[in-house]
């Protein structure tokens, strides 16, 4: 029962926010306004109170934690490309697509749902290793964008848009001031800190709710189904499996770490991913119905495997 209390409440919610949409209660322009809310207001208070309140020494210790699963990100990545061209060719499906594959099939759902999960069954323990996991993942949004934004208009007026988009984004400047508070212990200002608090805890349901809703605003596709299948399965079969491999082998690595980092690489594709194939306009359709399903999955996969971790 005590994993069953942990998910229930965050798989309600996103299953609230389907059925509102599904009911007409929220359209397109309404979730956006809920995700842009989340993104630019919401989430990060919730990286800054969670990161200023890791242990530094922790963080710094988890060295081994991060190539194992930056390993395990550089492998599946590798495989989906490699599959991408092998039944495309380098032609029929350019650069960007083979990074959006890529990047699909290794990409974790972290902020919205994989970070609540394990907090909320793990304890506060959890949150060190999963900001770490959320931080390997900026870095990977940050490489990625940056070499698309390479192909897509190349030389250096790319690079200057790409690093100005970079140090732009929220999320990284929220990561950036919680992991700089936790390193030279202190605080926020007073009346600072006490929004940080106020505004935090309503990121995770409000963005599980999103999630919910633009899960059923996104399209679905039969025609793509291969690759969309291939990127369900190296996401939520593959990933996880290679990275018990690699912990579960590594005898430094605490063992509530190997937990989160299973449940972690486990999550669904996040949906980063999806604004990537938009931007481009490359694998739209496989990378949204990769989404749908592998988020679907997930309410199964994701209790499983915690019954089992926690077991």
């Amino acid at each position: 029962m005590t994993v069953l209390a942990a998910v229930f409440p965050l798989f309600l919610m996103m299953g609230l926010g389907f059925f509102a949409a599904r009911m007409r209660l929220l359209g397109d322009a309404a979730t956006s306004g809920i995700v842009n809310y989340i993104y630019y207001f919401a989430l990060p208070p919730m990286l800054i109170a969670l990161l200023a309140k890791a242990e530094p020494e922790r963080l710094l210790g988890g060295g081994a934690f991060m190539l194992a699963m930056f390993l395990t990100e550089l492998t599946i990545a590798s495989l989906a490309v490699l599959w991408a061209w092998r039944a495309y060719g380098a032609r029929a499906i350019g650069a960007a697509g083979f990074g959006i594959l890529g990047f699909s099939s290794c990409f974790s759902n972290g902020v919205f749902l994989a970070v609540p999960l394990t907090i909320a069954a793990f304890g506060p323990a959890a949150a060190a290793p999963a900001l770490l996991l959320v931080t390997l993942d900026i870095m990977l949004f940050v490489i990625v964008t940056f070499l698309l934004e390479l192909g897509a208009v190349g030389g250096g007026k790319a690079a200057a848009k790409a690093g100005g988009a970079i140090v732009r984004n929220p999320v990284i400047i929220a990561t950036a001031i919680g992991l700089g508070l936790a390193f030279a212990d202190t605080d926020l200002p007073p009346l600072i800190g006490t929004f940080v608090d106020f505004v935090a805890p309503a990121a995770a349901p409000t963005a599980l709710f999103a999630l919910g809703a633009t899960l059923a605003l996104r399209p679905v596709s039969r025609a793509a189904a291969a690759p969309a299948g291939v990127m369900v399965f190296l996401k939520m079969a593959a990933q996880p499996a290679l990275a018990a491999l690699i912990l579960f082998n590594l005898p430094s690595i605490d063992p509530l770490w190997r937990a989160v980092g299973v449940l972690f690489a486990a999550g669904p594709i996040g949906m980063n991913a999806y604004l990537f194939a938009r931007r481009y306009e490359v694998g739209v359709a496989p990378v949204s119905t990769a989404i749908v399903v592998s988020t679907g999955l997930s309410v199964l996969t994701m209790t499983g495997l915690l019954v089992y971790l926690t077991g």
